[in-house]
């Protein structure tokens, strides 16, 4: 199977795993929206290609305050892990205590398909 995904020249995707910090689902909650507010320029730029939650089980439904959160996963593009750690450090999420980026897995990613 063939990859479609195209990168820019000098730059890779990775895949990204932060774990939220403990007892950070008040947190959380509470800075969601500004969250999803400042993704967009991400999404936009090209820079986060996709991004949710890790949860620690399967949802009774979809009401953000029942979730069982673990932390995000996302992929980004960028050209070093350091560039990718810098822009986690700028989320909201990391600036509120929300996501322990210092223990941040961070992998260099080949996409072998993304169906849309």
């Amino acid at each position: 199977m063939a990859s479609s995904v195209s990168v820019p020249k000098g730059k890779f995707e990775f895949l990204v795993v932060v774990p939220d910090k403990p007892g950070a689902l008040e947190k959380r909650l509470s800075v969601r929206s500004k969250h999803f507010e400042h993704m967009v320029p991400h999404v936009e730029d090209g820079s986060w290609k996709m991004g949710g939650a890790i949860l620690n089980s399967v949802p009774k439904d979809d009401d953000p305050s029942s979730l069982d959160f673990a932390g995000s996963t996302l992929v980004c593009v960028a050209d070093s892990v350091e560039a990718v750690r810098e822009q986690l450090t700028q989320d909201i999420y990391a600036t509120s205590g929300v996501w322990d980026v210092e223990k941040a897995q961070i992998y260099p990613f080949k996409c072998a398909f993304r169906h849309t």
